[in-house]
């Protein structure tokens, strides 16, 4: 099951000036970060003392529609929340037993919802 904690991803509508007010304010540093030209968004994920808590996640053009399977430009707030777990095949199979609505599956991670339409990453860890 869940080994540990992993990430929360935040949608955001200026990249830029929310990373500043993290490193700032709280005291992060960027571990890594990325664009996906195709799609239109960029993300970075922020760390403190070593370990990766944030993913801020923005978008290149701001004011361009962009939607796809889990996001839409005009939603800011929480993305999701992702777990490390172990054995994720066995997960997947529970979850789907159960009737869990999967949003995304890879050979390395998936997305559910919850009840509540809440977005759960689960990623596998070896």
């Amino acid at each position: 099951m869940i080994t540990s904690f992993d990430h929360v991803a935040i949608t955001v509508k200026d990249f830029e000036k929310t990373i500043d007010w993290y490193i700032k304010n709280l005291g992060f540093s960027i571990q890594r970060s990325s664009e996906n030209k195709e799609r239109g968004t960029k993300m970075a994920f922020l760390e403190t003392r070593g370990k990766v808590m944030l993913e801020i996640f923005g978008f290149i053009d701001p004011n361009k529609v962009v939607e796809g399977p889990i996001l839409k430009n005009e939603e800011t707030g929480m993305k999701h929340i992702a777990f490390n777990v172990e054995k994720l095949d066995e997960l997947c199979q529970k979850l789907k037993n159960a009737g869990v609505e999967f949003v995304s599956l890879s050979p390395t991670s998936m997305r559910i919802k919850d009840l509540n339409g809440i977005l759960i990453e689960l990623r596998g860890t070896q």
